[in-house]
């Protein structure tokens, strides 16, 4: 699959909606920003796109990037302002992914309960 570039058909998708080709380029800029900050923004295990699917985050990937910020946390050093703001940062940051592994977590045991429900069932 060869993915379409938005530059190529957004003078196209002007023409037919009969609008001016800058307010295109700011939707779709809108939209793919959103998009970005679903995905990056570590609130949701699985986010849906339409045309494209669902990306969901992965459990041993999110485990191990929790490690590597864990690691990296004792190399700030807290006495300087940076240090300290980084160590913030960074403590948030591992905060937000350990509750998407929660998140995640109580999933997977949802989906195991409904499992169990729907075979016990039959």
């Amino acid at each position: 699959m060869n993915p379409k570039n938005h530059k190529k058909f957004r003078k196209d998708i002007a023409t037919e909606l009969n609008i001016h080709e800058n307010v295109v380029e700011d939707f779709i800029a809108f939209y793919y920003g959103k998009v970005r900050k679903a995905l990056s923004s570590l609130d949701h295990p699985n986010v849906f796109v339409e045309g494209l699917g669902t990306f969901k985050i992965r459990k041993a990937r999110l485990d191990k990037s929790i490690k590597a910020y864990k690691s990296k946390l004792g190399e700030f050093e807290n006495n300087t302002y940076k240090g300290y703001d980084r160590t913030i940062s960074m403590k948030a940051k591992i905060l937000k992914m350990e509750e998407l592994k929660d998140k995640i977590q109580s999933n997977i045991i949802a989906k195991q309960e409904f499992k169990k429900k729907r075979n016990g069932a039959e």
